[in-house]
């Protein structure tokens, strides 16, 4: 594995050393997405003493995995029925009891300070520890006391598939405070879009969520737009801020559905240096369009930038010195220029890049740097000519 590497629309720096044996990402769900996938939808609270862990059968060699059985307390039903008050409910693998300063099961230790290490109130916490950016903070402040659960009947050892047995919680978006009981009721109305809006109105808390979802159903609107360029026009403040739903770039889909417009108001916007920010992904979306028009800003840009690094003291360690400094900020930046770059000419496979990326090509062999990325790519680039 190269220590670096580009991933999306900037760089995720990837320690050799990290253990990635156990590690999953977590995706994260919309409150709209949770409450429509709910097959039922309560107030409730544990009983502290009905947890029971849970370990899953596995064959030799196969790492462990467990669950938690519990009893759930329901106060009230906000959607879908229920049988009984009390129901046994499944902590799926990466939701984590623990009751105070005790795991319960095959027991987990959160990072320092999260949690109190002596709790004489017992407060029954559900952690996080499915390996997501929040991991080992707990979903509520205490899941003995009245939560709104988002209950569905989960199978598989992580819960990932249909079930037909007991309710349970699989992400950590399935538990959410009380206090958000009317704003997701907002969701279960009859007209959520408005509900929603009116409720964010007194509620600064939910602004920021809510806002993503009122956003969600403007673009779904502005989809429907038949003229490529008003459906452009009505789509870049949507763009400019990056807005997504779920891990759906929405806003970014529809801009490529403009073509070759959006092509040709995304050049004015690479050149203009209040876009910065989005230069990387500018250049995705011309190789995602076919916007072969861009093959000579394309091309300046590697000779420009050949130029910078032909003026590069590059030391051994030089990408992770002085991180924070101006200098190392603009040499990550420039290389994921000339990356993405490279990636949409060899996509536009054009005759008249072959020259820039086989400077590019001999300038990053010659550059001391353990990660052959760009070198790959123009010659990956340079065969696709060379096919041609």
């Amino acid at each position: 594995m190269n220590a670096y590497r580009i991933l999306g629309l900037g760089f995720a720096i990837v320690l050799l050393s990290y253990n990635f044996a156990n590690a999953r990402i977590r995706l994260r769900y919309e409150d709209a997405t949770i409450v429509d996938r709910s097959e039922l939808i309560v107030v409730g609270h544990l009983k502290g003493n009905s947890i029971r862990y849970v370990p899953h059968k596995r064959k030799a060699g196969e790492g462990r995995s467990w669950e938690h059985h519990v009893t759930l307390v329901i106060s009230d039903v906000l959607k879908g029925s229920s049988y009984s008050r009390n129901i046994p409910i499944i902590l799926h693998y990466g939701l984590s009891p623990r009751i105070g300063g005790t795991s319960v099961g095959h027991g987990f230790d959160p990072d320092q300070g999260l949690l109190p290490k002596d709790d004489p109130n017992a407060t029954i916490y559900i952690l996080d520890t499915g390996a997501s950016a929040d991991s080992g903070r707990p979903l509520v402040s205490d899941a003995g006391k009245d939560n709104i659960w988002f209950l569905r009947k989960r199978s598989g050892f992580f819960g990932g598939m249909p079930g037909t047995g007991k309710y349970g919680i699989v992400d950590p978006e399935d538990l959410q405070p009380l206090q958000l009981k009317d704003y997701f009721l907002a969701y279960l109305s009859e007209d959520p879009e408005s509900a929603v809006k009116k409720h964010m109105v007194n509620n600064p808390a939910v602004v920021q969520r809510a806002q993503r979802y009122l956003d969600h159903l403007e673009i779904q609107r502005i989809l429907k737009i038949k003229d490529p360029s008003h459906r452009f026009e009505k789509l870049l403040p949507f763009y400019i801020k990056r807005t997504t739903w779920g891990v759906t770039p929405e806003a970014r889909q529809g801009i490529i559905s403009c073509g070759k417009v959006a092509g040709k108001s995304l050049l004015v916007m690479f050149q203009d240096s209040k876009y910065n920010n989005l230069r990387y992904d500018i250049i995705r979306v011309w190789r995602d369009i076919g916007y072969k028009e861009a093959v000579p800003i394309l091309i300046n840009l590697l000779k420009q930038h050949d130029q910078f690094w032909k003026n590069q003291d590059l030391k051994k360690g030089w990408w992770n010195r002085d991180v924070g400094s101006e200098l190392t900020r603009k040499r990550r930046v420039v290389y994921g220029e000339i990356y993405y770059a490279v990636c949409a000419l060899r996509s536009f496979a054009d005759p008249r890049a072959r020259e820039a990326i086989e400077i590019t090509r001999r300038r990053w062999k010659s550059i001391n740097f353990e990660n052959p990325q760009i070198v790959e790519e123009c010659e990956a680039a340079l065969k696709a000519l060379t096919k041609q």
